[in-house]
């Protein structure tokens, strides 16, 4: 009995201490090192996007898809100067883009207009025996923030009629968009063009991020998954 016991003492190890051998010897699994450094570097790229002014525009175009013909989803952005509801808004998206674009740019336009004479008001407050120049050109673009202002002020009446005309009847209110949409869009590009008669070398001025970066940053990051 006792060599018995002894021989099953010396056969294999029991189950539960192969399995324990079995854990520390597994191989990693190969494919989690590289998806995690995938997602690694697109974090790292999507910073750098951010940096640049570009965090929303990469996660517009990189995660929300095209959502339609031209590739473009309607995304919620503050357009301070632009008293339309966002119902308008999105309408204005969807049945006249080009309209959308215009005020969208009016609402670029008009902050600049601000940003400029709050700059010019700083330096005649800074040198007040010189203060008579800084009015001056105060003046001129204080005159081409109004005038543009009520270029749009302008538009907001037709498009509120034609949104509410589709609204309760969609035939008669395409047929109004058919009509007016490229009006519109013409008077507001015309005020738009006037407005940056003062605001181009304003913006002539800004840094820019280096071309075709984010494209070209965005299709390595798409072609990771491919």
């Amino acid at each position: 009995m006792g060599f018995l016991k002894k021989k099953k003492k010396d056969a294999p190890g029991e189950p539960a201490v192969e399995e324990k051998s079995d854990e520390k010897s597994k191989p990693a699994d190969p494919k989690k090192k590289p998806l995690i450094k995938k997602l690694s570097t697109i974090l790292l790229i999507l910073l750098i996007l951010g940096g640049l002014g570009g965090g929303s525009f990469a996660y517009t175009k990189f995660f929300a898809g095209s959502g339609g013909e031209d590739g473009r989803v309607y995304q919620s952005i503050s357009l301070s100067h632009v008293t339309l509801p966002e119902e308008m808004l999105v309408f204005c998206f969807t049945r006249m883009p080009e309209l959308y674009d215009a005020l969208v740019a009016f609402n670029g336009e008009m902050v600049l207009f601000e940003t400029e004479i709050a700059r010019i008001d700083a330096v005649g407050t800074k040198y007040p025996d010189q203060k008579k120049i800084a009015d001056g050109q105060k003046k001129e673009w204080d005159k081409g923030m109004q005038s543009l202002k009520k270029s749009f002020e302008k538009l907001e009446k037709p498009i509120k009629e034609t949104f509410v005309l589709f609204q309760v009847n969609q035939t008669l209110g395409q047929e109004k968009i058919d009509q007016t949409a490229e009006q519109m869009t013409q008077a507001a590009n015309e005020a738009l063009e006037k407005a940056q008669e003062l605001t181009g070398p304003l913006k002539d001025a800004m840094p820019k991020a280096p071309e075709g970066m984010i494209k070209g940053t965005l299709y390595k990051i798409k072609k990771m998954f491919l």
